[in-house]
């Protein structure tokens, strides 16, 4: 599979964001809907992306603020805060990509830091959050790519980032799916545990409308799946109401 200098030629830098301050709610489960929960995806800004994991009833909800870079269409920093019902946020996490390549990571008390296997990388612990905000860059949507997935794992039973592998992403065709007449890919390789399945990309704001893949990113899940149920406009200031309005339902 090529690296991201090899075809670097496939992306382009966005011109244009039409869904700023839009909040995508997504249902997260196993392919026959268990295990079910709901993320909020929200654009704060053209290279900002928070991702807000909640479960009604649940004493602590994560806030994941992610940071893109439009130069390797990749995540540059992220920052996990544990939001507390009495609205107290801590930082647990934060990971940046300082140079290109060298990564450094930050948890509890662990400091250390890895070369990635290449710049052009995405998160599946993100729900490839990353991965579709990027898909609207790329410059031919009918066309194939790959990346490298780098995520955390535990070694000595101590928290690691560590390069996962590549993944293929192949264009199929369109299909309906939610409704809508989506772009539909086959998503697959050594970075998925050869594990893989297919992804639905909205042709109107190029974001995951769907997908549903056989290697599951968090224990308790047989597999994975992730489905747009809707989207709604909110402000920052609306966004952060709406945070701890959730937090405070019982």
């Amino acid at each position: 599979m090529p690296t991201v200098k090899a075809q670097a030629n496939r992306f382009l830098q966005p011109v244009q964001f039409n869904d700023l301050h839009t909040v995508y709610s997504y249902q997260k489960s196993n392919w026959d809907g268990t295990h079910s929960s709901t993320i909020f995806l929200y654009i704060r800004d053209t290279n900002m992306l928070e991702s807000f994991k909640w479960s009604k009833g649940d004493d602590w909800a994560t806030l994941v603020s992610a940071n893109v870079d439009w130069a390797n269409f990749s995540i540059r920093r992220f920052e996990n805060h544990r939001i507390y019902k009495d609205g107290k946020r801590n930082l647990f996490a934060e990971l940046e990509v300082t140079e290109p390549r060298k990564l450094f990571f930050h948890v509890a008390d662990i400091r250390d830091s890895m070369i990635l296997d290449d710049e052009h990388w995405q998160s599946y612990d993100f729900d490839f959050a990353g991965l579709g905000f990027s898909w609207r860059a790329l410059k031919d949507k009918s066309g194939s790519f790959s990346f490298l997935i780098a995520d955390a794992g535990m070694k000595d039973n101590k928290p690691v980032f560590e390069n996962k592998g590549r993944v293929q992403v192949d264009y199929i065709g369109k299909e309906f799916v939610n409704g809508k007449q989506c772009l539909k890919y086959k998503i697959d390789g050594h970075g998925l545990q050869n594990k893989g399945g297919y992804i639905w990309i909205n042709p109107d704001n190029y974001m995951i409308e769907l997908y549903r893949i056989a290697l599951p990113d968090e224990d308790g899940f047989v597999n994975g799946q992730l489905k747009l149920l809707k989207t709604e406009k909110l402000s920052p200031a609306e966004w952060e109401k709406f945070i701890n309005e959730k937090m405070a339902m019982k």
